[in-house]
């Protein structure tokens, strides 16, 4: 039996026409494949719209958030009525969710707090809508087709906003829920971005989680690929709205492009790739509006040849935390834990950087999540009693990561990148490591964070002169993550 799994982003669903390119896509896969899977996100939009409504309940503004709860029924039943005229079980389905809507936003006017249960409860909204649009348009199309909660199928942890699925539950869940469907022939549609805890509380496991989604349901019923639609032809080379030169990258590594994803590349969601990586599942990037490109195959492979560059990207709103260690403390002992306790509040530290001559470790964490670092690294790792000094906050700083294969375990690397940079009149400021040897991160000003990418990119990528020396490594890796 061969078996598929589709997702489809905000993008991809972001109007009619782009919910029919993609009823047809899945349609014109019904010879080809035994078995499909859909994992649809929300319309484009919609979520931005609904959290917008949290924020002004937040605030006390009960004339805004009814206001624009008002512009997303509007959105909704305008594009329900375009393409399922008669369907009066949309429109009953879009009533409820938005009185829900109002309902958990008076709630949270009325307390004068958002939980993080009722925050994921909004932002789930706008899935638990759409996969019922997309079902609807399956069955147009006379395909069988039954919409999912995945708060039926995923199983979490409490961490309401970036909760991690508990994998045998899981596992279990989605056997038990999706085998009989698909043995009979119907294409569920799923909603992407959303768990559920055992209790039944609703989950979400981060924006942009439908992708992780799907490869967690791929892995679970052992499909042969995963497709991921989107609105660029693929994995590029770089960001095309800052480098208008960026190119398709043919075939990457897993770890490749989850350095990129977790870099600051926005086309998959880091986490994917870890039960596509487990399950050894090729996973495509697909372009819905260029359905004849054969977009980006992601797998063990890889088309890039080690030691080189294959793609640039970065962070540009990004601040570092500078701690000092005591003589006589394990450099390494202490990153690992900071690490974990970044990490268990949800905070990403997109690089470490250290220097054991004088025994301090940076960490750089996006701008709108430093106060809260800082906080809980105060609190995990200092006290009155410990003699160590307070972690500060030091600059702001662009974070520029270069990727490819093997490219940490290569002098050569870094050599000509420096040397290429300092010729621009941009000075590296840090240097350190990402998750696998196949990436290196370089701090620069903020201000010259976008000139680095493309100097790199204009230098390595497109005109293919990075070093291939295999020498021994420049800096002993230390995964970051």
């Amino acid at each position: 039996m061969r078996t598929l799994v589709m997702k489809f982003g905000g993008t991809s669903l972001g109007s009619e026409y782009a919910l029919n390119r993609a009823g047809d896509i899945v349609s014109g896969q019904i010879g080809e494949w035994n078995q499909i899977i859909v994992v649809a996100s929300a319309m484009q939009g919609v979520t931005d719209m609904l959290l917008a409504c949290a924020e002004r309940a937040l605030a006390g503004d009960q004339e805004q958030f009814q206001s624009i709860a008002g512009e997303l029924h509007h959105k909704l039943t305008s594009t329900a009525g375009k393409m399922f005229a008669g369907e009066a079980q949309l429109g009953k389905l879009i009533e409820t969710r938005i009185a829900e809507l109002n309902h958990i936003c008076q709630r949270i006017q009325d307390q004068g707090a958002a939980s993080p249960g009722n925050l994921a409860q909004i932002a789930a909204l706008g899935e638990r809508i759409n996969i019922h649009f997309f079902s609807t348009i399956l069955r147009n199309r006379g395909l069988s087709s039954e919409p999912v909660d995945a708060a039926n199928l995923i199983i979490t942890d409490g961490c309401f906003q970036s909760a991690t699925p508990i994998k045998e539950l899981t596992d279990t869940r989605i056997k038990e829920y999706l085998s009989p469907l698909l043995a009979g022939g119907t294409i569920p549609v799923i909603t992407g971005f959303i768990g559920a805890t055992l209790s039944g509380e609703t989950t979400t496991l981060g924006r942009g989680g439908s992708d992780y989604t799907a490869a967690i349901l791929a892995e679970s019923l052992g499909a042969d690929e995963i497709w991921i639609w989107t609105d660029v032809d693929g994995v590029m080379t770089a960001d095309p709205a800052l480098v208008p030169n960026a190119r398709l990258i043919p075939e990457i590594s897993y770890s490749e492009v989850f350095q990129l994803a977790y870099s600051g590349a926005a086309v998959l969601h880091p986490k994917t790739m870890l039960p596509a990586r487990e399950a050894n599942i090729p996973l495509y990037v697909k372009n819905t509006f260029n359905s004849k490109c054969v977009g980006t195959r992601v797998s063990h492979c890889s088309s890039s040849v080690r030691h080189t560059i294959s793609a640039v990207t970065g962070h540009f709103d990004i601040k570092t935390i500078t701690l000092k260690l005591k003589p006589g403390e394990d450099l390494y002992h202490i990153k690992s834990l900071i690490l974990a306790v970044l990490k268990n509040q949800g905070i990403p530290a997109l690089a470490v950087f250290q220097a054991e001559h004088n025994r301090s470790i940076c960490f750089a964490v996006p701008t709108n999540n430093v106060e809260q670092a800082i906080q809980t690294i105060r609190e995990s790792w200092t006290d009155k009693s410990s003699g160590r000094t307070s972690p500060q906050e030091n600059g702001d700083l662009s974070l520029i990561t270069i990727v490819g294969r093997e490219i940490y375990l290569s002098p050569h690397v870094l050599s000509e990148v420096s040397k290429t940079l300092n010729n621009a009149g941009i000075e590296i400021k840090r240097i350190g490591n990402g998750n696998s040897p196949d990436a290196v991160v370089l701090a620069v000003e903020p201000r010259l964070g976008q000139k680095a990418i493309q100097q790199i990119h204009d230098r390595f990528v497109l005109n293919g002169n990075s070093p291939t020396s295999q020498m021994e490594p420049f800096l002993r890796h230390q995964p970051a993550i």
